[in-house]
């Protein structure tokens, strides 16, 4: 059912944000870490799946945040599945905020299917500006016609509890303003 769904969702939400920020996309989606607007070289992490809260998740903890100590390590990026099993905020927790504390750099993320299946709440919230989180939730509801659990009550309550976990885990999640991004270098796109 989520597959039949996620296309119209992702373009509301992408439409909303837009609207809600009365800027151009492409400006609206473009992140700047501190320490890529300078020439030369820097490095980031990319980690795929990691959400699964288990031995396989925290086996290789310790190697980012090593990793996450250098200098030259700008950001890290989460390419898919954030959380497992189904992006619920319920285990942003224990398989995002607790894992990577200490992490100390800027954290964006990609979703993946698992991300989807709660209708990218979860993710939206614990990785999108507020702003814009409110915005893609809301316009989520409005395709699927109210049809949903979900209302300003509830995105509130999921914008707070990502500010709540970032502020008590010290994460710099909750930067982007889409469930997708763009980093521009002078030699890197």
């Amino acid at each position: 059912v989520t597959e039949l769904r996620v296309d119209r969702w992702r373009s509301a939400m992408t439409d909303a944000i837009a609207r809600t920020y009365d800027a151009d996309l492409g400006e609206l989606v473009r992140i700047r870490p501190s320490g890529t607007e300078q020439p030369g070289d820097f490095s980031f992490l990319v980690i795929g799946d990691p959400g699964e809260g288990d031995a396989s998740q925290y086996s290789l903890i310790s190697r980012y945040l090593e990793l996450g100590r250098r200098d030259d390590v700008k950001f890290l990026i989460i390419s898919t599945d954030v959380v497992y099993p189904a992006g619920s905020m319920n285990d942003y927790e224990g398989h995002f905020y607790l894992p990577l504390k200490g992490f100390s750099k800027p954290i964006y993320a990609i979703p993946g299917n698992h991300d989807w299946f709660d209708a990218l709440e979860g993710f939206n919230a614990n990785f999108l500006e507020p702003r814009a989180a409110r915005a893609a939730m809301s316009a989520r509801v409005e395709v699927d016609l109210r049809l949903t659990s979900t209302n300003n009550r509830r995105i509130e309550t999921l914008i707070r509890e990502a500010s709540r976990l970032r502020g008590l885990y010290g994460s710099k999640a909750g930067t982007q303003r889409a469930p997708f991004f763009e980093l521009q270098t002078d030699q890197f796109s």
